[in-house]
């Protein structure tokens, strides 16, 4: 009779020490953990130069290129693209004109720096004089930041000169 209760006299201690102990334990103490720092993604024009400086209003050569630096920095999705967009800030005389070649483009990116070329030449509406020309962005791959640039990297200024 002894062999019959202590199967079940077992059964029972076992069931009730599990009840027991479940009933005071705790969950090691969870502490938060800072998040791994990602680098965001970034693009910005850094620096704008214009070649030659200084062309002719209706002679050869009345044209020049516009020579734009534009930066991407950080950890970059794949398949990094960026609006470039070229046109004229501003000029003296007022309302001097230059006709730009695909003045709107989108670009592959490279990490760190990538040079996009853009094409200015004279027109009928050209005055001898000064032209600011002004390199932006107009947009980026999701996941990437414009980044402001100051004025000094984004603009450069180029001499027409009559004839």
């Amino acid at each position: 009779m002894e062999k019959k209760f202590v199967g079940p006299s077992l059964l029972i201690v076992t069931v009730m020490g599990c009840v027991l102990l479940t009933r005071d334990a705790r969950t090691a103490p969870s502490y938060p953990q800072a998040p791994t720092p990602v680098s965001e993604s970034y693009v910005q024009v850094t620096s704008v130069t214009i070649e030659p400086s200084t062309i002719h209003r209706t002679q050869n050569p009345n044209t020049a290129t516009v020579i734009a630096q534009i930066l991407l920095g950080g950890q970059a999705p794949p398949n990094p693209e960026a609006i470039i967009e070229v046109g004229t800030s501003s000029s003296d005389p007022p309302n001097s004109e230059l006709k730009y070649e695909k003045p709107t483009r989108t670009v592959s990116l490279e990490k760190g720096v990538t040079v996009v070329r853009f094409k200015a030449e004279t027109t009928p509406k050209s005055f001898q004089g000064k032209i600011k020309v002004a390199v932006t962005l107009g947009g980026a791959t999701k996941g990437i930041n414009i980044k402001d640039s100051e004025p000094k990297d984004y603009i450069a200024e180029l001499t027409v000169i009559d004839p």
